[in-house]
């Protein structure tokens, strides 16, 4: 299995983020060179007498100023830019009619901002609604060589725009991907466990589930390098978090927090259940061939959430009991699970 398709749960919406922050900042500067560039504009169409022009890139103008300062103060767009976009179109369309061809420079532009602000298939159903509504008009209102040079360029840079638009936007992904992703093994890095270890701490405080965390370990992993070599210690790595990650469920996450050491955080299974699901994995590495038939075991420590428990008191009563099981022969979870029906009844 290849590592890279691992784990494909990088810390949540990461990469949203990244790609909502740019635009922001991209409509930040579209804001201001639009106010300084379109306001002589439109104060040439009042001089001139074209009212409805002026109309329309007052508000074009307007819109603009008010998300750039928004955008400056709260880090925050008040207007979407979908309302923006039907303005702009609105005067693109009727610019043609009222102003002749000379219009046509701005239809370039035009769907460069689009593809910068809208999310991609947004602005993909936005320029296809903008050609068939431009080139119609083009070809209306100008004559037929020109209209079919306008046709060909825009479709092309339409068509271009979108393919670098889905490039940026798989590199942006991988990038995510990579922040907060082991390269060696493809399980998650310590950097998104926090924020994991954040969330399902406050939902067990909403009373929205259970979470238990599974502090596992490699047992004698430097004999495993100092004997085989550090490659072998590599694939040996490598085994045991595609071991685990075929055994856990889908809702458990796996992170890479040392050189051998690994925590998953289990959701929505009860003390005992988190015991016995650990045992499980415990079992499956014990089993897996990953040094040709040379056993590689496990450690684990196992901590279900207390409520009012700190993040870091979680984590460090998941390693106590990790390394009890260490103290307890290795190749073993602690604490031991004890069946009910096994229990002592108290005198």
């Amino acid at each position: 299995m290849p590592q890279a398709d691992i784990e494909k749960s990088p810390t949540p919406n990461l990469d949203e983020d990244l790609i909502s922050n740019f635009r922001l900042q991209f409509n930040f500067y579209f804001g201001l060179t639009t106010f300084l560039f379109l306001s002589p504009f439109t104060v040439n169409h009042i001089i001139t007498g074209r009212f409805i022009m002026a109309a329309f890139t007052g508000v074009i103008t307007a819109i603009a100023a008010i998300n750039s300062i928004s955008i400056f103060r709260r880090k925050v767009q008040p207007i979407p830019f979908v309302y923006h976009y039907v303005f702009i179109l609105i005067t693109l369309v009727s610019g043609l009619y009222l102003q002749g061809e000379s219009i046509i420079y701005w239809y370039y532009p035009f769907a460069f901002i689009v593809f910068s602000s809208a999310e991609h298939r947004q602005a993909r159903i936005m320029l296809f609604v903008s050609f068939a509504l431009l080139v119609p008009t083009a070809f209306y209102m100008v004559e037929q060589p020109t209209a079919w040079r306008f046709a060909v360029t825009y479709l092309m840079v339409c068509l271009l725009g979108d393919l670098v638009v889905g490039l940026l936007d798989k590199a942006q992904r991988q990038q995510a991907m990579i922040a907060v992703t082991d390269p060696l093994t493809g399980a998650l890095n310590r950097r998104s466990l926090l924020t994991h270890l954040d969330d399902a701490a406050a939902a067990c405080q909403r009373g929205l589930g259970t979470a238990s965390l599974l502090t596992i370990d490699i047992d004698h992993f430097k004999k495993i390098n100092d004997t085989h070599g550090h490659m072998a210690g590599d694939e040996a790595l490598k085994a045991v978090v595609d071991t685990l990650i075929q055994r856990k469920r889908q809702l458990d996450k796996l992170f890479r927090t040392g050189g051998e050491e690994f925590i998953m955080l289990a959701r929505d299974l009860d003390k005992e259940g988190s015991i016995i699901f650990s045992d499980n994995l415990r079992a499956a590495v014990e089993q897996s061939n990953i040094l040709d038939g040379k056993p590689v075991t496990v450690s684990i420590g196992v901590a279900s959430y207390e409520q009012g428990e700190s993040i870091d008191d979680w984590i460090r009563r998941a390693d106590d009991h990790m390394y009890l099981a260490k103290r307890h022969g290795r190749n073993c979870v602690s604490p031991h699970y004890v069946p009910s029906s096994a229990r002592a009844e108290p005198s």
